[in-house]
C-alpha cells in the first residue's frame, strides 16, 4: 500500500509539474503559425541601444558585427552606455565607431546602474522613434536587424519584437550544446505564444520597440527585455517572438560561470512574472492561457518537479534500495553520451528556476559579465 501511494503520488505530482510544457508541446505542433511578415517599403531609422560594463575584450568585435549587418547604416545611430567599466570598454566603443563611420552617442553613468536604467537612460536620449536594445556581447547574423524590424514595422498592433538567442554555432562545449536544446524549445515555445497573441519571454540579445508605444521600462525589478514586453501587453498591442531573427551569445564553457548566468537571468524573469499579475484580468488570449501557463511554469513547476522525483525515487527504495542509484546513474550517462538530449536541459532549467526562487528579493540589475572572454 505504501509503495503504490508513494510511486503514485511521485506521478501525479510530475505529471502536475510538466502539464504547463505538454500544452506548449501540443501547441507548438499543432498550434497556430505565424506568418512572414512583408518588407516595409522603407526601413525606419533606428536608434541601437547597447549597456555594457567591462567589455573591453569584445565590443570592438561587436561594432564591426553591427556594420555588417544588412541593414543601412545610414539608417542607425549606437548609444552606448557605460556603466562604470574598468577597462577601456569606452574608448574601444568610440574607437570602433568612428572606424567604420556609424553614428553613435555614449553615455557615462554617473555609478553602477544595470541594465534597466541605463536603457532608460538612452530611451530619452535616442533620436529616433524605433528603438533596438541589444547586449554588448552577443553577435547578429547578417540579416537580424532587417528581419526583426520588418515584424515591428508589419502590423500597427505590435509594439516590441524579439529575436531568436542562440549559442555561438561554432561552440562545442557541454555547456553551449545543452543551453542550444534548450533555447531551440524555448524559441518555439515564444513563437507560438506570439503567433497566437503575444509573449513577454523576451531575449536580451535583441530586442526592438516603438519608442510611442514603450516610453520606458519597469527599472525597479525583473529583466529589462521581459519588462519591454509587458510594457507593451500593458498598454493593449503585442509583444512578439521573430524566431528568424537570429543573435548568437558567447556560453560560458562551464557550468560554475553559467551558473552565474542562468540564475540571474531566471531571478530576473521571476521577478518581472510575479510584477505584472494585475494583467491576469485583460481579456486577451495572452492572459487567459499564456500568462497563467507561465506562471505556473516559473513558480510552481520546478518545486513540484524535485519534490515529485523524491517520491519517486523513495518508491524506488521501497522496492529496492539499489533501483535510485540505478536511475541516478542512468540519468547522468545519458545526460554524459547524449549532449543534446531534451530531458537533461529540462532538468537543469528547473534546477536554475528553482536557484531563481531562492534569489528573489535580491538586487541583480547590476551584472557582472561571465563571457570566457574576459
Amino acid at each position: 500500500m505504501l509503495l503504490s501511494l508513494t510511486l503514485l503520488s511521485g506521478l501525479f505530482i510530475l505529471l502536475i509539474a510538466i502539464f504547463p510544457y505538454l500544452v506548449f508541446f501540443v501547441g507548438i505542433h499543432r498550434g497556430e503559425k505565424e506568418r512572414p511578415a512583408p518588407e516595409p517599403e522603407e526601413y525606419p531609422s533606428i536608434s541601437i541601444i547597447m549597456a555594457a560594463y567591462n567589455e573591453a575584450a569584445v565590443i570592438r568585435e561587436r561594432i564591426f558585427n553591427i556594420k555588417e549587418s544588412e541593414y543601412p547604416v545610414d539608417k542607425y545611430e549606437i548609444i552606448l552606455v557605460d556603466d562604470c567599466s574598468s577597462d577601456d570598454t569606452l574608448k574601444k566603443a568610440e574607437d570602433a565607431c568612428w572606424e567604420v563611420g556609424i553614428r553613435h552617442m555614449i553615455l557615462e553613468n554617473p555609478e553602477r546602474m544595470g541594465t534597466n536604467r541605463s536603457i532608460n537612460r538612452a530611451i530619452e536620449a535616442a533620436s529616433h522613434s524605433v528603438l533596438v536594445t541589444t547586449d554588448a556581447d552577443v553577435f547578429f547574423e547578417k540579416h537580424a536587424l532587417k528581419r526583426l524590424i520588418t515584424r515591428l514595422m508589419s502590423e500597427d498592433r505590435i509594439a516590441a519584437v524579439c529575436g531568436d538567442l542562440r549559442p555561438l554555432p561554432e561552440e562545442l562545449t557541454h555547456t553551449s550544446r545543452l543551453e542550444n536544446t534548450y533555447r531551440d524549445y524555448y524559441g518555439r515555445m515564444c513563437a507560438w505564444e506570439s503567433a497566437v497573441d503575444s509573449t513577454y519571454n523576451f531575449n536580451g540579445g535583441l530586442v526592438a520597440f516603438k519608442k510611442d508605444l514603450v516610453h520606458r521600462i519597469d527599472d525597479r525589478r525583473g529583466a529589462d527585455d521581459a519588462n519591454t514586453a509587458f510594457e507593451a501587453i500593458r498598454r493593449g498591442y503585442r509583444a512578439v517572438y521573430e524566431i528568424d531573427s537570429v543573435v548568437y551569445e558567447d556560453i560560458p564553457d562551464n557550468f560554475s560561470r553559467q551558473y552565474k548566468q542562468k540564475i540571474r537571468r531566471a531571478t530576473r524573469l521571476i521577478e518581472a512574472t510575479v510584477a505584472n499579475l494585475d494583467l491576469l484580468k485583460k481579456k486577451r488570449p495572452f492572459s487567459r492561457l499564456f500568462y497563467p501557463l507561465r506562471i505556473m511554469m516559473y513558480l510552481l513547476t520546478p518545486s513540484l518537479f524535485f519534490i515529485g522525483c523524491i517520491f519517486l525515487l523513495s518508491g524506488f527504495i521501497l522496492i529496492n534500495p539499489l533501483l535510485p542509484v540505478v536511475a541516478i546513474v542512468i540519468f547522468m550517462l545519458i545526460s554524459l553520451i547524449w549532449k543534446s538530449n531534451l530531458i537533461t536541459a529540462f532538468v537543469t532549467n528547473q534546477a536554475y528556476l528553482l536557484a531563481g526562487l531562492f534569489n528573489l528579493g535580491k538586487d541583480m540589475r547590476v551584472w557582472e559579465s561571465t563571457s570566457k572572454k574576459q
